[in-house]
């Protein structure tokens, strides 16, 4: 078969550089017919434009032209056999042109013209020497070869595709064609093929483009005439004109002529009325079809056309489906996905359309993603195509346009990049639509029907929706439910192996308010591995406060240092926890948990709850160790004499903090001099509480001086206000340097009010006045 191919492109090449320009022509008219044109248009003109008039281009320009036949025999028949007949009609020629010419010495007379010296070139005969003058004769043009009938196609192995029906996609081991359809023009054109058969005659078959004109009248002729039958489908523009004195030679064997788009057999040379009448007395039937537009120029036109079509009642065939055919094509749909795919976009798309149009706009999608092509047009297409297999049938152009960014490493586009792109994706292709299609909400948009169609059917050139797109479909589309019953088909047989669908799952049922459904896919996710999907399970066990069941899993999630949300929880919820198991051991008598209840209670707030649990632990032995938080609570009650009896007893168990609650007792009563005294012990103890709140008395007292020893020594043992009162202190003599090294200290340890005093210092160093006020006031002594 290669050589086979070799040789018809190095023929080929000798044709484009040595042939007639016409043949170029013939070339390119195939070329611009094959659903391969794309491929073959550019090649042919290439070659045209290196090699034609080129003498000794010939096996340059078979190199190219090899690959144009290669794509041609692999993808459309019909063109490469057209391609092979006009190879085979230049080598004739060309042999034409070569072969010696027998010259002739004619009878001179006086009254005749003689030939001498002169040559014949194709249809021309010239010669140097004529007797009665120099004349130039032309030739007759003979008529084109037709094969003889034994070399006609049969019926029973004939490819439709062939005789101009078109292909639909293929799906693994389908047949080439879906099962046909039942029109319901079928019994009239039944019983006018039948007819044609017994007696000759045309059959013509009329309608829109993409109507299924040829596909219809295939199979009235596959169905009323015998598998034997012989079928003569000629070129464009063949000459006809020998067809009878080929079919004399035919024997018994059935013929029909079928003519695909009849107006491009008519002329002269085609189908004229005198032909079809030799035909008829053959009782040969000629089996046409033709678009509506050019019946009506045809028929209604120059009065040739119209003797050849006026005996004809053509059958018509609508592009609009009627409710029968709509039924038929219900009840045929489920043994084939590419009539369901028709049936289930009936209401957007014609259904012929539709079954022949997708494979085109499939074909020039596919390789529109190469980089010298339009890659983002590609992924947007695609984009559209996905959303529709998560549910979302159409989006608006700004969707489109974020979806366009979840594939692969896609760089971001501009606005203008991505106007550019979508127009070419929306251009109308074969005069019916583009890849991309304006949807019901103005400036929204969808993928053409059999796009998603091939996408669900496993076509290949679509991989796996990205598991970020179906978020995205959730978050623009009104109806959560339809993209929710795509992700359970879709993505519920990949959870088994895939964490990150799984985590999707549960994201979209959390979408959609099913809490349990998502726990169920949060869990499976989490356990698979995903610290996302711990997180979510997670925070949904603990709104639901079930902190057992969420501490394990948000402890996943607040691993990674960006979840604060998990770590704010997690910290919440280990709290609860530890009240809960606390409570349950000091219910239970047991004293250490009651303090730590107490002390965890306290510090929430619950100051009576608090103080019940520090007297329980009092009560199971730990006296000395609660004193003082029994006292400080009842202190806060302003319970003073109580208070004072339980500082006291942790000052005789030994707790020094119990002199600094002293202190406060006495001072809160007015015994200020007391208060001094315990205050003092507190600090010589080396409390930094009771050294802080000694010093804030001797300045009350007037003793400055002393006060300040003891700010540096509550600073020291790391008490918080220390630096901040003993600068305010200094302030206040104007001694602002120091003042301003103490405060300083205070803003390191991040004291609340540091940062305004030193404002207040820079502005009483500005102002440098005795009678200014003391900017702030020491603090209250502390617990």
């Amino acid at each position: 078969m290669d050589d086979e191919i070799e040789a018809l492109a190095d023929v080929l090449g000798r044709a484009v550089a040595t042939g007639p320009a016409d043949l170029c022509e013939l070339l390119t008219d195939a070329a611009h017919r094959s659903v391969a044109a794309p491929v073959l248009v550019p090649r042919l003109n290439r070659v045209f434009s290196r090699y034609q008039g080129n003498p000794v281009a010939g096996p340059l320009a078979s190199q190219d032209l090899l690959e144009v036949l290669r794509v041609a025999r692999r993808r459309d028949t019909t063109v490469f056999e057209e391609l092979r007949t006009i190879a085979d009609a230049f080598t004739e020629d060309e042999s034409a042109r070569v072969a010696p010419v027998a010259r002739r010495t004619p009878d001179a007379t006086a009254n005749s013209n003689a030939v001498s010296g002169g040559t014949f070139n194709e249809a021309v005969v010239q010669a140097g020497s004529i007797t009665g003058g120099l004349h130039t004769y032309y030739g007759q043009t003979p008529h084109s070869g037709l094969p003889p009938v034994t070399d006609w196609s049969q019926l029973d192995r004939t490819d439709p595709i062939t005789l101009g029906v078109h292909r639909t996609r293929r799906i693994a081991d389908e047949p080439l064609l879906p099962r046909y359809v039942a029109r319901d023009c079928d019994p009239e054109l039944d019983t006018q093929v039948r007819s044609a058969a017994r007696d000759g005659g045309l059959v013509l078959v009329t309608g829109d483009p993409l109507s299924g004109k040829t596909r219809t009248l295939w199979a009235a002729l596959f169905t009323n005439l015998s598998g034997t039958t012989r079928i003569l489908a000629p070129l464009h523009g063949t000459d006809l004109r020998a067809l009878p004195a080929v079919l004399r030679a035919r024997g018994d064997a059935e013929c029909v002529l079928w003519l695909d788009d009849l107006d491009r057999h008519l002329g002269d040379h085609g189908l004229t009325a005198a032909l079809l009448a030799e035909l008829a007395r053959l009782r040969v039937p000629v089996l046409a079809t033709m678009s509506d537009e050019a019946y009506d120029a045809y028929r209604f036109g120059s009065p040739e056309h119209a003797r050849l079509l006026s005996g004809v009642e053509p059958v018509e065939l609508g592009t609009d489906w009627s409710p029968a055919e709509t039924e038929r094509l219900a009840a045929t749909a489920p043994g084939d996905l590419r009539l369901a795919g028709a049936y289930a976009h009936r209401a957007r798309h014609g259904t012929t359309a539709y079954l022949t149009v997708g494979p085109e706009l499939l074909g020039e999608w596919r390789r529109a993603r190469r980089a010298n092509a339009h890659p983002l047009g590609h992924r947007i297409v695609l984009a559209a195509i996905d959303l529709a297999r998560c549910g979302v049938e159409e989006a608006e152009a700004d969707v489109l346009r974020r979806a366009c960014a979840l594939y692969g490493d896609a760089a971001p586009v501009s606005s203008e990049e991505f106007n550019e792109a979508r127009e070419w994706a929306s251009r109308i292709r074969h005069g019916i639509t583009g890849m991309l299609v304006p949807g019901t909400e103005a400036g929204s948009w969808r993928a053409y029907g059999s796009l998603v169609e091939d996408a669900k059917d496993g076509l290949p050139g679509f991989g796996a929706v990205p598991l970020e797109l179906w978020l995205l479909a959730v978050d623009t589309v009104g109806r959560v439910e339809d993209v929710l019953a795509r992700a359970r088909a879709v993505l519920g047989p990949e959870a088994e192996t895939d964490p990150q669908a799984l985590l999707t799952l549960g994201r979209i049922e959390a979408e959609y308010g099913d809490e349990e459904a998502a726990e169920v896919w949060f869990r499976r996710a989490a356990d698979a591995g995903s610290t996302e999907a711990a997180g979510r399970l997670g925070s949904l066990l603990f709104h639901r406060e079930d902190y057992a069941g969420a501490i394990p899993y948000l402890e996943k999630a607040a691993a990674s240092e960006d979840n604060a949300d998990a770590q704010r929880m997690l910290g919440i919820a280990l709290m609860q926890r530890s009240e809960y198991w606390l409570r349950t051991a000091a219910e239970k008598g047991d004293g250490l948990a009651a303090l730590w209840l107490g002390d965890l209670l306290c510090g929430n707030g619950a100051m009576e709850d608090a103080l019940r649990w520090y007297r329980k632990a009092a009560g199971a032995g730990m006296r000395a160790d609660v004193a003082t938080r029994i006292g400080d609570v009842l202190f806060g009650f302003e319970e003073y004499e109580e208070a004072e009896e339980w500082f006291r007893t942790a000052v005789a168990e030994g707790d020094s903090d119990g002199l600094n609650g002293l202190g406060r007792t006495y001072e809160a009563r007015g015994a200020l001099q007391e208060a001094a005294r315990f205050y003092e012990r507190s600090a010589a103890s080396g409390d930094p509480t009771g050294a802080y709140n000694f010093a804030i008395v001797l300045e009350d007292q007037g003793e400055p001086n002393e006060a300040r020893k003891w700010f540096v020594r509550a600073h020291e043992r790391g008490d918080y206000d220390g630096a901040f009162s003993l600068g305010l202190s200094l302030m206040r003599e104007k001694m602002y340097e120091e003042a301003e090294v103490w405060l300083r200290k205070a803003q390191e340890v991040g004291h609340h009010r540091a940062e305004r005093a030193l404002d207040d210092l820079k502005a009483a160093r500005s102002a440098d006045r005795p009678d200014s006020p003391a900017p702030g006031a020491p603090d209250n002594v502390k617990a």
